[in-house]
């Protein structure tokens, strides 16, 4: 019996060890480089949450939407540089690092900053811009709030997963805010008195302010409570990803030192204003 119970357990051990083996064999093609497998398909794949103008949003075209921005045409620009198609999928700003971990896009293109938490989850790319802080108000109250303690008196509203959300809940720390998916749905809720102001990226603060009749970004407002700047990078799934990392770096410091990004804000910018038009 006990000659039979080793025999048996021997058996075990090499059947485990071949399963072992074949796993290993499966999961190779886990270690090869992130920029190859992109190049082998011939699609890059491209996560966006298309809601923050002017970096990614919907318009009607021809009938169908289609989803544009800063953000975009910088996906379209590294894609080129890889010599690949481009696919963009839109889906919630929360939904989008799960699907980079899940292998359902190749990266993340979405006003996303690379905070301490986020760098857990995922590795980023070198940042490719930088902003402040901004508040939407309604016009009537654009005189009312002067200071930040002010501000922490407010019910906010911020975009849910966002850097304003971190700054609202961490900086002010506020556990009363209201975060939406959507910044159209947040300056809604506010001309409808669910909240008093919508926290966002100055820049889209500044052009949802020549959006929406009856709205004001706050001029001079001071947010000294962490979270005051903004910066934006892309995400990719952690792995054996250095050269396609560095690609996409040496493409936003090319597009940065010839102002060909500026140019990329701007036409994002006038888009939206014709946009609403």
């Amino acid at each position: 019996m006990k000659f039979g119970l080793k025999k048996l357990l021997a058996l075990g051990l090499v059947a485990v060890m071949a399963v072992g083996v074949v796993g290993c064999g499966n999961s190779k093609d886990s270690d090869k480089a992130v920029l190859d497998e992109i190049k082998e398909k011939g699609t890059v794949v491209v996560g966006t949450s298309p809601d923050y103008p002017p970096f990614e949003f919907a318009i009607s075209e021809n009938g169908k939407s289609k989803i544009v921005g800063a953000d975009i045409d910088l996906a379209q620009k590294m894609a080129d540089k890889m010599g690949v198609k481009l696919e963009v999928k839109a889906m919630d700003f929360d939904a989008l690092i799960p699907a980079l971990q899940a292998d359902k896009v190749d990266m993340v293109i979405t006003g996303m900053s690379p905070d301490p938490t986020r760098e857990k989850s995922v590795d980023f790319s070198d940042v490719y811009f930088k902003g402040e802080n901004g508040v939407l108000v309604k016009a009537e109250d654009k005189d009312k709030i002067k200071t930040e303690d002010e501000l922490k008196k407010l019910k906010l509203g911020v975009q849910k997963g966002s850097t304003q959300e971190t700054y609202v809940r961490d900086g002010l720390k506020k556990d009363d805010y209201k975060a939406l998916t959507a910044v159209p749905d947040l300056i809604t809720d506010m001309k409808n008195g669910n909240i008093d102001a919508v926290v966002l990226n100055n820049k889209v603060a500044k052009i949802n302010e020549g959006k929406y009749d009856g709205v004001k970004m706050l001029e001079g407002l001071k947010l000294t409570s962490g979270g005051d700047e903004e910066a934006m990078a892309i995400a990719v799934k952690k792995g054996n990803n250095k050269t396609f990392i560095d690609l996409l770096n040496a493409e936003i410091k090319e597009l940065n030192s010839n102002g060909e990004y500026d140019k990329i804000l701007s036409n994002a910018v006038d888009l939206v204003s014709k946009e609403e038009k």
